[in-house]
């Protein structure tokens, strides 16, 4: 409703102020709307980061899922030292799984496409 009200050539000033009172709830539709936008701004931003990071660890589920169990097993059974020699061995590993899970990947990729 971003349009002027329609008007006859001499309204009335009962048609002015509802015209006006019009105009007015539009402007505030609109300030509303702009704000909601500016205030749902950082849910978007999260909720793509989260998609993507779901995109690309996709192929390591099982991988998250066995770190995930371990993990919790390690803080429920052991004690400070076994978590944090898990935790240790778990960020040495990860970037190692995750480059040979890209040339993997990669590879069979490379496979399964024939030549032109």
């Amino acid at each position: 409703m971003s349009e002027l009200p329609n008007l006859p050539a001499r309204p009335s000033r009962r048609e002015m102020r509802k015209a006006i009172v019009r105009l007015r709830l539009e402007l505030q539709r609109q300030q509303l709307q702009q704000e909601a936008q500016l205030l749902l701004q950082p849910l978007r931003q999260a909720r793509d980061l989260g998609q993507s990071v779901r995109q690309q660890l996709h192929g390591f589920s099982p991988l998250w899922a066995a770190g995930g169990g371990a993990a919790t097993l390690a803080l429920l059974l052991g004690r400070k030292r076994r978590w944090l020699r898990l935790l240790r061995l778990g960020l040495i590993l990860a970037p190692l799984l995750f480059k040979l899970r890209q040339q993997t990947t990669a590879t069979t990729k490379a496979e399964s496409d024939p030549p032109s």
